[in-house]
C-alpha cells in the first residue's frame, strides 16, 4: 500500500457511471476499476526586484507535472487533498524523477511569466511549496453491439469524460516487440464505436 493524497474526489463509482449513462444511455457498461495518476505541484515565488515598479512585477506561479509524461499545466486557485491509502496495483509507474519535475517546471513557469510579463531579464525563481499526489480516474469497460471491448476514461474529480486511445496503445505494444498482444488489443476494437465528446460539468 501507497500513503500519500490525492485530489479531493468528486465522484464515486456509481455516479460515474449514472453520468456515463446520461451522457449516452445505449452505453453497455461491463466493468469500472480505479487507477491512481501521479503528479507534482510546485508553487513559485518569481521576484524580479526590489524597485518600486519591478515589485509589483513579482508573482506566485503554480505548476502541475504530470509524473507520467512529463506534461505540465498551469494551476490556479487551492487544490483540495485527502490523505488515503491507495494499492500498487493502482497506482501507474512514475517515470519522471523530481529532479527532472524541477527542471520541467522552472522552465515551464519562467516561460509563462517572462511571456505575459513581456520581461527582458530573468527574474529569480523559488520553490515556495511543494506537493506530491495522485489523483483518482475510473476506467470503465463497454461493450458495443458487435460485442468489441474498449473503455472509458472518468475523471474521479471534476467528471471528465474521454475514450482511451488505443491507436496510442497499439503502436508501443508494437514498438516494444508485442505483438500478439497489439493484435489482441486491435481484435478488441474493431468495429463502430460511439465516441463521447470530453465533458465537464
Amino acid at each position: 500500500m501507497i500513503k500519500t493524497k490525492i485530489l479531493k474526489p468528486g465522484y464515486t463509482q456509481k455516479e460515474a457511471l449514472v453520468l456515463l449513462l446520461h451522457t449516452d444511455p445505449n452505453l453497455n457498461l461491463e466493468d469500472i476499476e480505479e487507477v491512481y495518476y501521479p503528479y507534482i505541484r510546485l508553487r513559485y515565488l518569481i521576484n524580479v526586484g526590489k524597485g518600486r515598479f519591478v515589485k509589483k512585477l513579482s508573482k506566485f506561479s503554480d505548476c502541475i507535472i504530470d509524473r507520467v509524461s512529463g506534461s505540465t499545466y498551469e494551476s490556479k486557485g487551492e487544490p483540495e487533498f485527502e490523505e488515503v491509502e491507495i494499492s500498487e496495483e493502482e497506482a501507474l509507474e512514475i517515470n519522471t524523477p523530481l529532479n527532472e519535475c524541477y527542471d520541467i517546471g522552472h522552465s515551464f513557469s519562467l516561460k509563462q511569466y517572462i511571456g505575459k510579463a513581456k520581461l527582458m531579464f530573468t527574474p529569480q525563481m523559488q520553490i515556495i511549496e511543494e506537493d506530491l499526489f495522485y489523483k483518482k480516474f475510473y476506467i470503465v469497460t463497454c461493450t458495443d453491439p458487435s460485442g468489441n471491448i474498449y473503455y472509458i476514461l472518468v475523471d474521479a474529480v471534476d467528471g471528465g469524460i474521454s475514450v482511451l486511445d488505443h491507436e496510442k496503445h497499439i503502436k508501443e505494444l508494437a514498438e516494444a516487440g508485442e505483438y500478439q498482444e497489439a493484435e489482441k488489443v486491435m481484435e478488441s476494437i474493431e468495429g463502430e464505436h460511439r465516441l463521447i465528446e470530453e465533458k465537464k460539468n
